[in-house]
């Protein structure tokens, strides 16, 4: 060996080395995160419904990871998760909002509840941050939209017209009830569903009996509520909730030997709800809009392969099946990625332009586009329940659409 060799050596070494780090180097260059935030109520009444928009979410990002990420403008991305509580409440969402922001959340998923939903809109518009709403209050996509300037916006499912639209008509048209006594949860959701119930049902000829009556959020006791609309007259009752305020008024209902139907909220649908009351929800009816194609129907089967894919994979990876509130989150993330896909980029403002082009997406909520106005351009069904057959959905999505015709696509956006 001559005086130069371990120097040569030692330089090769020192060479392979280099280029091992230049490799990995690259390969780091080569990966992205896209960092998601979600503002969702972990804690408090609504939490339920919080942390199963969570369990989807994760799931999703977990498959989505697993397989190696996905890939636009010829780089791989991977997904990071944030989420923070705000409690369903203006105060707590505004302190969630900005520690997302803080955090460079490039897309933010929420808020379930209206408030919370109302309170970071215009936040997370002066960040340019595209907000991906679940609640269902009209000025969502109407006035605090505009005001806010949040174009980049928009309501991933039904606002409260796309609900209580076939919810109405199914009440006065095929049930024959005209007269309803009203109760809800005194917040933008409960009163924006309350309003558009009123609005098609007297556009058919029904009306309420009273005034509608309010109830605190979380409350626990509807006795006195419901024994008022068991003595006034009413053909039905139109009860609006969360799924714990749900499963109160049915039980309470019950014991109180009231034999009025009841229209109630999405959130019957739930498995929480349905453990619960048993068969105590006979003669009740819902909205709907999330199913995987099992249930009982009066129509042909539906052919929504996302709420298929979804609930196959909660029964792989979580041992149960998926209910609606997993799809929020579910649906969040594979929204984004096939917008990414569509725009070939992960840039927020020409994710949000593909999203809210003519395109229609692949969502567990069927098949649909959104409207300019952020409004997804969906419809429900609704669903029955009884002793005898349980749960069975009675109508299907485009109910609405036939005669006499309740809701159509320039209703989106008003």
């Amino acid at each position: 060996m001559t005086a130069d060799q371990p120097n040569v050596r030692r330089a090769t070494r020192y060479l392979v080395a280099a280029l091992a780090v230049m490799a990995v180097a690259g390969t780091a260059l080569a990966q992205g995160t896209v960092k998601v935030g979600f503002l969702l109520p972990l804690s408090g009444a609504a939490a339920a419904e919080g942390i199963a928009v969570q369990e989807g979410a994760e799931l999703a990002v977990s498959l989505i990871n697993e397989a190696g990420g996905i890939t636009v403008g010829g780089q791989t991305y991977t997904f990071e998760l944030v989420f923070e509580d705000d409690q369903c409440n203006p105060q707590a969402a505004t302190e969630a909002s900005n520690r997302l922001i803080v955090a460079q959340a490039a897309f933010v998923g929420g808020s379930f509840c209206s408030s919370a939903a109302l309170a970071a809109q215009p936040l997370f518009a002066a960040f340019d941050i595209p907000q991906f709403i679940y609640a269902y209050a009209d000025d969502l996509t109407g006035a605090s939209r505009e005001s806010s300037g949040a174009d980049m916006s928009i309501r991933l499912g039904p606002k409260a017209l796309i609900e209580m639209a076939p919810l109405a008509k199914y009440a006065v048209a095929e049930n024959g009830h005209t007269t309803f006594f009203a109760m809800a949860q005194n917040t933008d959701f409960g009163r924006s569903m309350i309003a558009e119930f009123q609005q098609v049902a007297e556009s058919l000829g029904g009306s309420f009996v009273a005034e509608p009556e309010y109830f605190a959020f979380g409350a626990t006791d509807y006795r006195t509520l419901l024994t008022r609309a068991r003595d006034s007259g009413a053909d039905a009752i139109v009860a609006i909730g969360l799924a714990n305020e749900m499963i109160g008024i049915t039980l309470q209902h019950d014991e109180l030997g009231i034999d009025l139907p009841v229209y109630g909220s999405d959130l019957l649908n739930t498995v929480a709800y349905q453990d619960a009351v048993g068969d105590l929800d006979d003669g009740f009816y819902s909205p709907w809009f999330f199913d995987n194609g099992e249930t009982a129907r009066t129509f042909d089967d539906l052919d929504e392969p996302m709420a298929v894919e979804l609930d196959q994979a909660f029964r792989e990876h979580r041992g149960r099946p998926a209910e609606m509130n997993h799809a929020w989150g579910w649906g969040t993330i594979h929204l984004i990625v096939q917008g990414m896909e569509a725009a070939d980029s992960t840039d927020a403002a020409a994710v949000m332009a593909e999203i809210l082009s003519d395109r229609e997406w692949e969502m567990p909520y069927g098949q649909y586009g959104f409207e300019q106005c952020g409004q997804a351009n969906m419809r429900a069904g609704v669903a029955a329940y009884s002793t005898d057959q349980g749960k069975v959905l009675v109508t299907d999505r485009l109910f609405v659409e036939r005669d006499p015709v309740v809701l159509t696509r320039e209703d989106m956006c008003n």
